[in-house]
């Protein structure tokens, strides 16, 4: 099965184009039960996303530094992880 990704209209903003990721990997199947789900699949497309989109070596490092040093992180703010 392919999800294909085209903008119908094109993205704006970066928190647009998150948007439309997350309606796009919401709809990805997900074979697991009720009780072996922690994260949604969209929370671990966007978290796979976001290792990209921060280029560190360590996404969890780099998250944990931001939310010491400032207060909060871009999986929250950026990404709407939870």
């Amino acid at each position: 099965m392919s999800f294909p990704f085209r903008f119908k209209t094109r993205p704006d903003t970066f928190a647009r184009l998150v948007e439309y990721l997350r309606t796009v990997v919401e709809r990805f199947p997900d074979a697991r039960t009720v009780s072996e789900t922690m994260y949604t699949m969209a929370d671990a497309a966007l978290g796979a996303f976001s290792v990209f989109f921060t280029q560190s070596p360590s996404f969890l490092d780099f998250q944990r530094n931001l939310q010491v040093t400032k207060g909060c992180n871009n999986a929250v703010s950026l990404f709407g992880l939870t």
